[in-house]
């Protein structure tokens, strides 16, 4: 068999990853493989099916330090990222572009991303986490020292913060 032949059978056989099952594939994206990774090897891989699989992937993130943040890869996933935990490092990371995030912690928060912890921005957020910082309980903006009161977030279920205490919100009904 000569090179070319070698070589046209190699792009035309289907490898073993493209036959695992869609629910494996999914699986393996949203659990195993890290954003940066999903988004190198496969962002501009022309398989409808595996970009089918990725767009409908819900992302859960953890960004420890700033060797493992990718801003592409976090920008191009923006919408699909359900779960975020932050750590001191991410002090410039823009919380507007999470519309479907349900779960956040940020270990330090900047006043840009507290003041960006909005219902309008982050309309279906369930949980909020935020670790205690520099600043005092008075320091917060309005909505959130108030949150116990009446809290904006219609999905808002707990809510911890930077003082420490822990807020169980009641579930709105409609």
């Amino acid at each position: 068999m000569t090179k070319t032949n070698e070589i046209e059978m190699n792009t035309n056989e289907i490898g073993h990853f493209e036959r695992l099952p869609d629910e494996i594939l999914l699986t393996l994206f949203e659990n195993y493989i890290r954003l940066i990774d999903v988004y190198v090897a496969f962002h501009c891989l022309n398989h409808r099916r595996i970009n089918g699989i990725i767009k409908s992937a819900r992302f859960y993130i953890n960004i420890p330090s700033k060797d493992i943040f990718h801003a592409k890869s976090f920008s191009h996933f923006s919408s699909q990222i359900v779960s975020l935990h932050l750590s001191t490092f991410c002090n410039d990371l823009d919380l507007l572009k999470l519309v479907n995030l349900r779960l956040l912690h940020i270990e330090k928060p900047t006043q840009t991303q507290l003041t960006s912890i909005r219902a309008e921005f982050l309309p279906n957020l369930y949980y909020l986490s935020l670790s205690p910082c520099w600043y005092s309980l008075q320091e917060l903006p309005r909505h959130l020292k108030k949150i116990a009161e009446s809290c904006p977030f219609k999905y808002m279920q707990f809510c911890i913060l930077p003082d420490g205490k822990t807020i169980r919100i009641q579930p709105k009904h409609e």
